[in-house]
This record gives C-alpha cells, structure tokens and sequence, in this order.
C-alpha cells in the first residue's frame, strides 16, 4: 500500500482469494484511508483463481459499508472480466464508485481525472 498523495495506490494478490481475504484487505484500505483522508484508490489484484458470485456478493456488501462514496479505479492483471464486472455492478449499488481497467495508466487518468 503507498499513498502517492491525490490516491492510496493498493497491490494485493495471492493463490485463492475468497470473501474472508477479501474482507481482510478492504479493512485494512479503509484504514488507510481514514489515517490519511483518501477518498481515490487504485487496487491491483494479482489472483489467478476468479471468485465465485456468492463471494463477489459478500465482498460487495463489505466494501459498501466499509467505503461508501470512495473511488476505487481497479486492475485485476488476470483479467476476470465477466465476475469484475459484477463486482462493479454490485459495489455501485452500494454508494462505491468503482471502474474496472485493462491497464494500470488508464485507471490512474480516470482517477485523477474524477
């Protein structure tokens, strides 16, 4: 996690993600986020195996009532776009503005740039 002053730029990654690790990221950025006042974040997942929907629905209802109103521009570099998607769809049913990108440049302009 670094903070590089307009955002909180986030790496997480690992063999298996699931709800349970999910939750213990998200944590851990919104504490950061309280500490440091950031309402902007760029998170780069590095997780080979995509999620399951009942998962990606737990995890959003966490994030949403962990950081509601925060921009998350996010990069999942094994692409996993069908259950991103979802992810966004469901987190900005819950107060969290959240676009998904192909590149780390792209996410970062859209952040700045909102």
């Amino acid at each position: 996690m670094e903070d590089r002053g307009d955002y909180l730029w986030v790496a997480v990654g690992g063999e298996r993600q699931d709800a349970r690790v999910a939750a213990a990221y998200w944590n851990e950025i919104a504490e950061r986020c309280f500490e440091t006042g950031k309402d902007k974040i760029l998170v780069e997942k590095d997780f080979p195996q995509p999620v399951e929907p009942p998962e990606m629905l737990q995890m959003a209802n966490h994030l949403g009532r962990i950081l509601p109103g925060r921009t998350v521009a996010f990069h999942d570099r094994h692409g996993h776009a069908s259950i991103n998607e979802l992810g966004k769809r469901l987190a900005r049913n819950r107060d969290v503005i959240m676009q998904i990108f192909d590149n780390i440049e792209e996410a970062e302009k859209w952040l700045l740039a909102n």
